[in-house]
């Protein structure tokens, strides 16, 4: 970045993480919203596109929630070879 300023000025990209947040407006599809949210539980939550915050509008909150919840409750957590599993291994209890 220090070298693409100034008198030697290119058009860069920086992969800066995934400390990107999610915004949920009040129109949003909820199903997609909630789906798309949720991408953090995949590869046990170590994914550079996993959101780390969701701001959601006051109107759906509740029902975006309650649809997280959901989501999470479904999750099949164990053996990663296994096909019916939708999350490996964690690492503690805490963490389950």
């Amino acid at each position: 970045m220090r070298n693409s300023h100034k008198e030697n000025l290119k058009p860069i990209t920086l992969e800066l993480g995934g400390k990107s947040a999610n915004v949920i407006c009040g129109d949003a599809d909820l199903e997609v919203a909630i789906n798309q949210a949720c991408v953090l539980f995949g590869n046990n939550g170590q994914s550079c596109v996993a959101g780390s915050r969701t701001y959601v509008h006051e109107s759906i909150y509740d029902k975006f929630v309650e649809g997280c919840i959901k989501y999470a409750n479904n999750l099949v957590v164990g053996d990663p070879l296994d096909e019916n599993t939708n999350q490996g291994a964690i690492v503690s209890k805490e963490q389950f």
